[in-house]
């Protein structure tokens, strides 16, 4: 008994001495949010889950295929990036701003060619 209630009292005393320590930054008190590096907005997909969504089926309405039809379809030059991103913006799920955007349809071939790698 006397063992438990000295660790229950050591533990309470650590996190009265580690809790000041910690404490919550305002966004304009962090250094590393203020760098000059363009940030992707919250609204829009990562290349990622983009092309995942696309695989679970998301943009069959749009004529993307699902799952290994995807893939085969990406083999054979059917569906490419342009086309996901396309089905996205149409499906309201990006900006059309994205269409435009030459670094993230790269990306969204990045990850088809991984997904094909996979395959």
């Amino acid at each position: 008994m006397k063992r438990l209630i000295i660790g229950g009292l050591s533990v309470v005393l650590l996190s009265a001495v580690a809790a000041p320590a910690v404490r919550a930054e305002s966004p304009t008190d962090n250094p590393a949010s203020s760098s000059s590096t363009p940030t992707v907005p919250s609204f829009e997909l990562q290349p990622f889950n983009l092309v995942y969504m696309a695989y679970q089926g998301y943009f069959e309405e749009q004529g993307i295929p699902s799952a290994q039809g995807l893939i085969s379809a990406y083999r054979t030059g059917t569906v490419d990036a342009e086309d996901i991103v396309e089905s996205a913006v149409k499906a309201n799920r990006l900006p059309s701003s994205v269409m435009a955007d030459d670094d993230y349809l790269n990306a969204v071939e990045l990850q088809l060619r991984s997904l094909d790698d996979r395959s």
